[in-house]
């Protein structure tokens, strides 16, 4: 049996505390006589919270109490979603920030260990000894009446009692919410911090496909809001694969982008060199044209050739000459002019350098 619990003799009075399954008589009193919201399945439990000593039959006398108070007990994983809800404030049903993360964790945690007393719970482990089979929580604010002649259907459908630190912490609970009882955690147990930690990771995932919790990066949130985009009432795979299309750059690849850009603006020559640098290369295109028809010229005269050169043989030559010039322009315009392959190169190996993500903590 759960350290939560303790054994009880099954014709013992009723005590606060005491849980309570929906037997079939228990079902026909709430629906017939009670109250018959009360007689729904997702109620899976109940529990007394009506004081003990308020219970107790003298000499087979009726108790003192003249209404028999329980709470409502449910399952956690159907209601975890909401009680996150209420505790940490969501983007839409079922999604919350990641930024809440540890916020939705410290929830779990007073609720696990039976301190969370601003919303009014109390947390119930699975135990086959009480026929417990979820990890479930008691609504102490959602409570239905029953008349002191309903006691004998409450024992018949009395299945687990709390062990004496946990009735008073229950008992305190119940009497003042905002107070807490001085009971053991889970952490005091042996193995339990571990437990804990694995009951935390579990209802901080989805238990229920569709109801959440799903957790979104805050970016993500405020480039969908800037956006436009449609949060509620959304299926979560299509919502983070609309969402990634706004993803805003991460400060690596906005300072990468930036070094990048200033590193072309400070490698780019000016437009006014660029110019004088052509204007020379087209005077000297000419003086080299010119040298080589003189060239030719005297050759021909030296040589006492008395021949007319062939024009289009001559055209043809310097139309070879002009090519090569030209290359060796193209390539001197390059050795001077940003080579944006190189950048690209830079670029990619800015955003592959680790050192300069852990300065950024990315």
């Amino acid at each position: 049996m759960h350290w939560t619990y303790k054994e009880y003799e099954l014709a013992s009075d009723l005590q606060q505390g005491d849980f309570i399954i929906p037997t079939q008589e228990l079902k026909e009193i709430l629906l017939n006589d009670v109250n018959p919201k009360f007689c729904v399945d997702k109620y899976i439990g109940f529990v007394i919270t009506t004081q003990s000593c308020d219970l107790v039959r003298h000499g087979g006398k009726p108790p003192k109490a003249q209404y028999i108070n329980i709470a409502t007990v449910r399952s956690l994983k159907e209601v975890s979603t909401r009680l996150l809800e209420k505790a940490v404030n969501p983007v839409a049903k079922g999604l919350f920030p990641k930024s809440s993360h540890k916020d939705a964790r410290d929830f779990l945690h007073r609720l696990f260990n039976q301190n969370e007393q601003a919303q009014g719970l109390f947390y119930f482990h699975p135990d086959a000894d009480i026929e417990l089979g979820d990890h479930s929580v008691a609504f102490l604010r959602v409570i239905t009446t029953l008349k002191t002649y309903h006691y004998d259907a409450l024992i018949a459908a009395r299945r687990g009692r709390l062990a004496p630190d946990f009735q008073a912490k229950f008992g305190w609970l119940v009497g003042n919410l905002y107070s807490r009882a001085a009971t053991p955690d889970w952490a005091d147990e042996v193995g339990g911090s571990e437990t804990l930690s694995s009951l935390e990771n579990l209802y901080l995932e989805e238990q229920i496909p569709g109801c959440g919790p799903n957790w979104l990066e805050d970016a993500l949130i405020v480039a969908g809001r800037k956006n436009n985009v449609v949060f509620k009432d959304r299926d979560f795979t299509e919502l983070t694969e609309e969402l990634e299309q706004h993803r805003p750059a991460s400060a690596s690849e906005i300072l990468i982008s930036e070094t990048v850009k200033d590193a072309k603006q400070a490698l780019t020559p000016h437009q006014g060199l660029l110019k004088q640098n052509l204007e020379l290369y087209e005077q000297a295109e000419q003086e080299i044209l010119n040298i080589f028809r003189e060239g030719v010229a005297q050759y021909l005269k030296s040589a006492k050739i008395d021949i007319e050169v062939d024009k289009i043989e001559l055209e043809d030559i310097e139309r070879k000459i002009n090519i090569q010039l030209n290359k060796l322009k193209e390539n001197s315009f390059n050795v001077i002019s940003v080579n944006e392959d190189k950048l690209q190169k830079l670029s990619n190996r800015l955003k592959i350098n680790g050192k300069l993500k852990r300065i950024l903590n990315e």
